[in-house]
């Protein structure tokens, strides 16, 4: 398994927390939006509130689906897919808060 550092608070971003890929790397999601809240200008502060909103969800999402076990074999495929869904939609919303 690959082993990640956030970039903000240089701890290890492990299975099972919370949090995405930037162009800087790995980054834990709290660390991630309090860093982007420090920069964001007030009229983009609304922005921000509701896609950290969207991004938790997602991300928190991504864990729900990580922690079904002893899935029947025919359903692992479909589980795969709407992981892989999920991490696009991490993705997006990752960028959005990014182009703030």
């Amino acid at each position: 398994m690959a082993k990640f550092t956030c970039y903000v608070c240089n701890k290890p971003v492990v299975t099972g927390q919370k949090f995405t890929f930037t162009k800087s790397g790995a980054v834990h999601y709290h660390c991630f939006i309090s860093e982007k809240s420090k920069n964001v200008d007030e009229q983009n502060s609304g922005k921000l509130s509701v896609l950290s909103q969207l991004l938790d969800s997602e991300l928190q999402h991504l864990l729900n689906i990580l922690n079904i076990k002893d899935a029947p074999e025919e359903l692992k495929e479909l589980i795969n897919r709407k992981y892989k869904d999920i991490e696009k939609a991490v993705v997006e919303t990752t960028n959005a808060i990014n182009s703030l």
